[in-house]
């Protein structure tokens, strides 16, 4: 009987080693993230631009057009985030109003967070089948369930998380496949990366508390201290931007709606943590829909109960039985997820974007289950092709909620005062036309 040949340090799975991916076929597996997003989001292509917030962004975007200058301005409880602001100014000039076409935009950048997905999982566990699953799986938006693809001000979730994914995977990569000196080109470029991320919502924590995990599971591998020179140098870096902010005006937006305690701050960690796995809670959207869903909402509580109860006992057993990527992409979510936990928790569970970056944990825990669980099965003909049903029932249950958002997306839109906020942005978009030799 033959014995399998032995793989690469990193492969903490058991799995084929699976040969670089040529050019050709990562252009095409990043044609087929963005296939499965359009396809999942292509319901959005009549919604007009609907969220408040649009019509703050449209109107910084003419006003940026006029100076300059307003790219550094904020409004009132918005985030100081320059970068947001330019590559809205940058859609603005190149789509006008047509409000398609930004969402079009939104989901090309959601493809190539997905495709950076499959890149970092590939990196850290050598295993191909998990790392394509896991991009899918993020594609198709199980774990945050697409609001922020759903919103035209949400590019600022998905550039974030974009700049956050680039810095992560290429500091990995510069401490795992190019020597782990300090002064080469991809550790320079995930500083660069890191920089942008400060021009953004601030996500400072989530970046160097996985920087930090990364240095405590893959220890072995980068022969370093937890505290080595690059870790301190990200460290010193994100303190000084701390520092910095206050100073030139920029302050914590929705500070009002810090909440400190523990009993509040346990409270969300576990809000946010079942809502990935279990999205449907007290909405609008509940009343409208079939009698099977109004069913499962009155256990909703029962249910909630029993999912947090098998997300710390898989937790613990993660942690304690679990290979270094799983253990790291188990802290990456409670990580990621910290920082909002100290605000008072959304009234309305849709208006939750922050689950966008904390689902990449998610999306890469789900996808090892199944494939690991297939690998146990692999004698099996059919059989082995059980464990797929359970990655499969949160893609439904994503195109699920996905179709009710945009329901009601379309009924807000012709409220009254959203109305009123669309006449005025044309109204102002002509204005400046007009003005246009």
């Amino acid at each position: 009987m033959s014995t399998p040949k032995a793989v690469g340090k990193r492969s903490f799975v058991p799995a084929r080693m699976a040969r670089p991916m040529s050019f050709k076929t990562r252009i095409a597996h990043f044609g087929l993230l963005f296939a499965v997003s359009l396809a999942f989001f292509f319901l959005a292509r009549d919604n007009p631009f609907w969220y408040p917030d649009d019509f703050l962004y449209l109107d910084q975007a003419m006003d940026i057009h006029l100076s300059w200058k307003q790219l550094f301005t904020v409004a009132a409880d918005q985030p100081s985030q320059p970068l947001v602001k330019l590559v809205f100014f940058v859609e603005y000039l190149l789509f006008g109003l047509d409000a398609w076409k930004f969402y079009l935009f939104n989901i090309v950048v959601h493809s190539i967070n997905a495709f950076l997905v499959f890149q970092l999982v590939d990196t850290l566990i050598r295993n191909r089948h998990i790392a394509v699953l896991s991009s899918l799986l993020f594609a198709c938006a199980v774990g945050n369930y697409g609001k922020a693809v759903m919103v035209v001000s949400g590019i600022g979730d998905l550039l974030i998380t974009l700049m956050t994914l680039l810095t992560l995977r290429l500091y990995f990569m510069s401490e795992l496949d190019k020597g782990g000196r300090v002064l080469s080109p991809w550790f320079f470029a995930a500083i660069l990366c890191f920089l942008l991320t400060l021009l953004t919502k601030a996500t400072s924590f989530g970046i160097i508390g996985c920087v930090f995990a990364f240095n405590v599971f893959f220890r072995a591998e980068t022969k370093k201290p937890i505290l080595n020179s690059k870790f301190l140098v990200i460290t010193v870096i994100a303190l000084i931007a701390l520092v910095l902010k206050p100073v030139v005006g920029s302050d914590l937006a929705g500070q009002d709606e810090l909440v400190f305690g523990v009993f509040n701050f346990l409270k969300n960690y576990a809000s946010y943590l079942v809502r990935m796995v279990f999205p449907i809670h007290a909405s609008k959207l509940i009343a409208h829909a079939g009698p099977v869903v109004q069913f499962v909402y009155q256990l909703a509580t029962e249910i909630r109960v029993l999912i947090f109860l098998c997300i710390v006992s898989f937790t613990i057993f993660g942690f304690i039985f679990g290979n270094r990527t799983i253990r790291f992409f188990i802290a990456w979510t409670y990580i990621t997820v910290t920082p909002f936990c100290f605000f008072r928790f959304p009234t309305d569970w849709l208006d939750i974007r922050h689950l966008y970056l904390v689902s990449v944990g998610f999306a890469m825990i789900l996808a090892s289950v199944t494939v690991l669980a297939a690998g146990l099965l692999h004698q099996k003909r059919w059989r082995r092709l059980l464990p797929y049903s359970l990655p499969l029932i949160f893609v439904f249950l994503s195109q699920f909620i996905i179709s009710q958002l945009d329901r009601k997306y379309e009924l807000t839109a012709e409220l009254e005062p959203i109305q009123k906020l669309q006449s005025d942005v044309s109204r102002r978009h002509q204005e400046m036309s007009s003005r246009q030799p």
